[in-house]
């Protein structure tokens, strides 16, 4: 099986790689470009590092809404 591009750690659940590819029990998942060989994931490179970069920013406004929130109640 090829070795697919994932950003995050918690790969329990995961069930679809980010180039679209339905794992298997024998896929592979890493988040270091250069053990990916999933020609997939290769080709769409640039648009899985800014997915996982808008998720990310996303996630630390989140954590910075719910600390204004925090300060607001304490």
């Amino acid at each position: 099986m090829k070795t697919h591009f994932a950003s995050f750690t918690d790969l329990e659940d995961l069930e679809q790689a980010p180039c679209g590819t339905w794992l298997g029990e024998a896929s592979e998942l890493s988040g270091d470009w250069a053990m990916v060989d999933c020609r997939l994931c290769k080709k769409r490179r640039e648009r899985i590092i800014a997915a996982a970069a808008d998720e990310e920013r996303f996630i630390v406004e989140q954590m910075g809404d719910m600390a204004a929130f925090m300060r607001t109640q304490g």
